[in-house]
């Protein structure tokens, strides 16, 4: 149930729908739809000068406190999780229709990739626990799929965490459902190898960037940054990355927060042949690999999870 309250009655927990009035910080404008998670945010609406703000109280916190009376953001009934595995299968299902068509010569459409971004979006803000335990879970048949929808998921959470506008956050969410379309080009039995690959394999895997760029490139209005992330997710902060070997601030900021969420989920998924790791243990491991990763961006990326997954 929509709810219209005074900027006062804040308080974490809560779904913003929209923030009405001339706000001084503009971004809040913009950034409508979000669960409020962070007392910084919540300390900024409310020096904002807004004039009030809309909650939506199904998808959070009332502004009685009671929460019992709405969908608390830890939510995890039945039909709670069965509507973020919907939306989950269904972004899935339009990515596998998406890398078929780019197998098969064909364009990529970037309303169907907005659409299907707008979905995860949905499910990451309602409850950012449940979409990550979902996306966990990697059935040999879909599991590039399926990473594709997570790591889309991941971006836009980060994003917002960041403070990054709507607009940019939303290209955020494309760029991650299409960061692997390359991997249409590459054959499915080094795909889903489950042993090591030999020197030969790993270099016809290291190709699917610029694959993917290639295919990307059909669509004349590509924008600039999915372009970038499918390029160069894989690229290291110490040069060692692929497939041009570019250092540091030659990087981009979204490759270095795609190629975070890239291995992020790739660690923590279930998948047939291995254990997946815990939240603590991916992070850990990726912060000791010095010279990998974009440090003082992993260390946010960790207080993010963090947020999101209170036991993380």
């Amino acid at each position: 149930m929509l709810k219209r309250i005074s900027t006062q009655q804040l308080t974490l927990g809560m779904f913003i729908e929209a923030v009405e009035g001339t706000p001084s910080n503009q971004e809040f404008l913009r950034r409508h739809r979000f669960l409020l998670r962070h007392e910084e945010w919540m300390r900024q609406l409310k020096l904002s000068g807004a004039e009030s703000i809309i909650i939506n109280t199904a998808k959070g916190y009332d502004a009685d406190g009671d929460a019992r009376a709405a969908a608390p953001p830890s939510d995890k009934r039945p039909e709670t999780i069965a509507a973020v595995t919907h939306a989950v299968r269904s972004a899935a299902d339009a990515i596998s229709e998406t890398f078929a068509s780019a197998a098969a010569g064909g364009c990529v459409s970037l309303q169907g990739m907005a659409a299907a971004a707008g979905k995860i979006s949905d499910a990451v803000q309602s409850n950012p626990a449940i979409f990550i335990g979902v996306t966990r879970l990697k059935s040999k048949d879909e599991t590039t799929f399926v990473h594709s929808v997570s790591v889309s998921g991941l971006m836009m959470l980060f994003g917002n965490y960041l403070g990054l506008d709507r607009a940019t956050v939303e290209l955020l969410g494309i760029s991650g459902l299409l960061h692997d379309i390359g991997k249409v080009e590459i054959p499915s039995s080094i795909l889903n190898k489950a042993e090591g690959l030999s020197a030969n394999e790993r270099e016809i895997i290291n190709l699917h960037p610029a694959f993917g760029r290639d295919i990307l490139s059909r669509n004349a209005q590509m924008p600039e940054m999915v372009l970038d992330v499918c390029f160069n997710h894989h690229e290291r902060m110490d040069g060692g990355g692929y497939p041009s070997g570019c250092a540091g601030g030659a990087i981009s900021l979204y490759a270095r927060l795609a190629a975070i969420c890239d291995v992020y989920d790739a660690v923590t998924s279930v998948r047939p042949y291995k254990k997946p790791w815990t939240a603590n243990d991916a992070l850990t491991w990726m912060l000791r690999r010095e010279g990998h990763f974009d440090m003082q961006l992993l260390k946010k990326f960790a207080l993010c999870i963090s947020a999101a997954l209170p036991r993380a």
